[in-house]
């Protein structure tokens, strides 16, 4: 038999989390349930759950800082996608939930369908790239080395400080040395979404790489009007 993949739902909307917990119990997942950040912290603590759902608008920690306290853990819930709910239409908080590690976002009041579909599109990528990152070398480029299977990249073994989208960009930058990534890959790949030309997603994740990478910055370089490469001689 299968396991059953775990999702943890954050909201402290108890009627949405009753609804939301019944359609994914429905689908066959395992579903745990918090009405705060601060609980939630808890609860991943004691248990990685393979996807989690965050409502922005939480009493307390909001659902922005929850995202950027796991993200910038050390506990294996860094890994773990995340779906903001947010009843803001505007570009602002989603764009930002971006930046700080989200993988997707839904509007309030959303299909229930639709919302279950996207679900198993996130939880379809992150085992593909489990299985992809457990079957590849480890791949290196002068004193910088990438450990996929444990998402790790150090410089002279310095561990740099990168969230795991960060991770994925700069390890597709290296493995395709000396070539071109759009912006429009990069977000395709890594977020699984078109791209919007007005979205600063990208650009501020390559600004945390470089960041990370100190002197070694100079290696990743903006290709304009196009996005961006890693020029390392070989």
């Amino acid at each position: 038999m299968a396991v059953k993949q775990t999702i943890l739902v954050i909201d402290d909307e108890l009627s949405l989390l009753k609804a939301v917990k019944e359609r994914l119990e429905l689908e066959n997942f395992g579903v745990l349930t918090c009405t705060s950040a601060e609980q939630a912290l808890e609860t991943v603590a004691k248990f990685t759950p393979d996807l989690m759902v965050v409502d922005l608008r939480l009493p307390g920690m909001s659902g922005l800082d929850f995202c950027r306290q796991i993200r910038s853990s050390e506990s294996p819930a860094r890994l773990v996608p995340i779906i903001f709910l947010t009843t803001d239409r505007s570009e602002l908080n989603k764009v930002l939930g971006l930046e700080l590690g989200g993988d997707d976002y839904m509007t309030k009041p959303f299909s229930p369908a639709e919302f279950v579909a996207r679900v198993k599109a996130l939880i379809r990528r992150s085992l593909s790239a489990e299985e992809r990152d457990g079957a590849e070398e480890n791949i290196s480029s002068g004193q910088l080395s990438i450990n996929c299977p444990r998402h790790e990249a150090m410089i002279s073994g310095r561990r740099l400080d990168l969230s795991p989208k960060e991770f994925e960009i700069l390890y597709l930058l290296v493995k395709k040395s000396g070539r071109v990534m759009t912006r429009q890959f990069l977000m395709e790949r890594v977020w699984g979404r078109p791209y919007v030309n007005t979205s600063r997603v990208i650009d501020t994740h390559i600004k945390n790489i470089r960041k990370s990478l100190g002197k070694m910055q100079e290696h990743l370089l903006t290709v304009e009007g196009l996005g961006y490469k890693w020029d390392y001689p070989d």
